[in-house]
């Protein structure tokens, strides 16, 4: 959430989320197969957002159970940049209502986001999700180099 009036200007809040600090995305890719749809979902938005640093200790469960993908300071590069751990579910179909979820920004890229993004980045957002739209599953990395570092 960006704040305009913050003490010392312009500047953004973070929600901090409560959860186990021994959870993350190994442990719970391993350990709880009751999220895998949710840590897809989460694949699918790094893509999407051209997520470039989704670190394991980037996916928290909350006390409520939801998942969380936190720290997107490194996304919406108008470069193709994914860097993430997520890529179990690579090749997957997506869900209908996840194609539908996204399918908006094929077109158009929300004023209240793209009015944060250089054009060029609004329009790498389009293509991407153009791409996905069309491929209907979870991108391959077929590099083996689209992790970041450290893992967790």
């Amino acid at each position: 959430m960006v704040r305009a009036d913050a003490p010392l200007g312009v500047g953004s809040l973070q929600w901090f989320i409560e959860g186990d600090q021994q959870e993350h995305y190994f442990t719970l890719y391993a350990d709880a197969p009751e999220t895998h749809a949710e840590l897809a979902r989460v694949a699918l938005f790094d893509y999407v957002a051209n997520n470039t640093d989704r670190k394991s200790g980037h996916v928290l469960r909350g006390i409520d159970g939801r998942i969380w993908g936190i720290d997107h300071g490194l996304c919406f590069s108008a470069a193709f940049k994914l860097r993430t751990v997520i890529w179990d579910f690579a090749g997957d179909p997506i869900p209908e209502h996840l194609l539908a979820d996204i399918s908006p920004l094929a077109a158009a890229v929300p004023p209240d986001v793209g009015g944060l993004l250089h054009p060029a980045e609004e329009t790498a957002l389009q293509r991407r999700v153009q791409r996905i739209l069309q491929e209907k599953a979870l991108p391959v990395d077929r590099t083996g180099m689209r992790y970041p570092w450290p893992l967790v």
